[in-house]
């Protein structure tokens, strides 16, 4: 597998800074401390991951770790002694705190001491990087106007997960093959866990290193990302495990819960902050009206978790090659459909009633006057087949509500070879 792929923007921004507060943030195991190491690999920094504790155990792992860096006998029982510390640093000019919510938790006051040192005692040239990955609290903190810190930092980047291609480039996969698309479909975007399946080709092979195997890397996945997340409440938990198993509209959601609609509104925002969740509204409609809105898992691998592993974990030895690719396939059928969406940015589902659903509608032209609508099968199809398709489609646009707005600009009908050829190309 390839070192490092990608993320050419954020390098150029941090390349781009000379010195001051600079903020990485991102969900656990999307590459931070990679992306430093990158960025940091011609020149000179000094580096410090904190660790849940007391103030006093964390100071003191801190000062161990810069070693070297800050003057011998130099020994902070504070933070205002250790940042004032900073100043007495001649070389490296670069200093990175890895994992800077713990130190947060630990001392809730630390958000105002570096406000303060920032505003008024920052060495000239030091350039302080804090990494970060609840999202929630890193985005609290420096991008809420409310905040100590909001405004301090100089650079801000949010790593995002990666695409299909730069997968299949750190992979040395084919874009084009099925295989390689169900193997993403059980990792998605995030580069640890690409790393987890190095060398590995099959995807059954793949769903046992993850998920089935004796020692399952991503086995309490759910749990961790959602403890970054401070999310502890049983409520918020429950509602993240029935959006996975399947319940996308708030009412499906309430009613496997056994609670009012209106007591969903706080946790499903709390699970949206969190990047975890997200809204999907559709083609052409108010991202306002929350009636129509549905709610999924953002995460592929945590979408295999509850739909897959999590249901079958118990009979998963018992099903034979077959069983195991068909439920394998049936998790990446609906991811395929995601990815082609997000080749356009105006691309959306849409649904209306229990009889007009289409996978996918974007623009058809600049002039938003027309529509192309996309049917999406996840088979390989004959051109016989994809007509009857296509006329099917184009009699439920026609007694759409889209028909009384828009032309139709076009039917797709697309089969997985089709669809992964337009990734390909992406």
């Amino acid at each position: 597998m390839k070192p490092f792929v990608n993320r050419v923007e954020e390098l150029r921004r941090l390349n781009a800074s000379k010195a001051g507060l600079i903020v990485v943030f991102g969900r656990r195991r999307i590459g931070k401390t990679k992306l430093v190491e990158r960025w940091g690999s011609n020149r000179k920094y000094a580096y410090t991951q904190a660790i849940e504790g007391s103030e006093v155990v964390q100071l003191q792992q801190i000062t161990s770790d810069l070693k070297g860096v800050l003057p011998e006998g130099i020994n902070p029982r504070s933070w205002s002694e250790l940042l004032a510390a900073f100043k007495l640093i001649n070389k490296p000019k670069i200093v990175v705190l890895d994992e800077f919510p713990y130190l947060v938790r630990s001392q809730p006051s630390l958000p105002s001491l570096l406000q303060k040192w920032v505003d008024h005692d920052q060495p000239a040239g030091l350039q302080l990087v804090l990494l970060g990955s609840s999202q929630t609290m890193m985005h609290g903190l420096f991008l809420q106007s409310d905040s100590p810190l909001y405004d301090r930092a100089d650079l801000v980047v949010h790593l995002h997960p990666m695409t299909y291609n730069h997968f299949c480039e750190a992979c040395s996969f084919d874009p084009s093959s099925l295989e390689s698309f169900l193997i993403f479909s059980m990792t998605g975007g995030v580069p640890r866990y690409w790393r987890y399946i190095d060398g590995l080709t099959d995807p059954l092979d793949v769903a046992d290193a993850l998920f089935f195997g004796k020692t399952p890397r991503l086995e309490d996945e759910p749990d961790r990302l959602l403890k970054d997340e401070e999310i502890f409440g049983q409520q918020a938990k429950a509602i993240f495990e029935s959006i996975g198993r399947g319940a996308a509209r708030p009412s499906e959601i309430a009613g496997r819960m056994g609670i009012h609609q209106t007591a969903l509104s706080k946790p499903l925002n709390i699970l949206i902050h969190s990047n975890l969740v997200r809204r999907v509204h559709p083609f052409g409609e108010s991202a306002r009206n929350t009636k129509r809105t549905l709610y999924v898992i953002d995460d592929y691998a945590l979408r295999f978790w509850y739909q897959v592993y999590s249901p079958h974990r118990s009979r998963w030895h018992l099903y034979d090659r077959s069983m195991k690719s068909k439920l394998i396939g049936e998790h990446a059928s609906k991811v395929l459909e995601d990815e082609y969406r997000k080749i356009s940015p105006d691309a959306a589902p849409y649904w209306e009633g229990k009889n007009v659903e289409f996978d996918c509608v974007r623009y058809a032209t600049k002039s938003l006057e027309s529509l192309i609508v996309s049917e999406i099968k996840f088979r390989k199809l004959k051109d016989r087949e994809k007509k009857s398709i296509e006329q099917d489609i184009t009699g439920k646009f026609n007694r759409s509500a889209l028909a009384r707005k828009f032309g139709l600009g076009g039917v797709e009908v697309l089969a997985v070879d089709d669809v992964l050829t337009a990734l390909s190309r992406t």
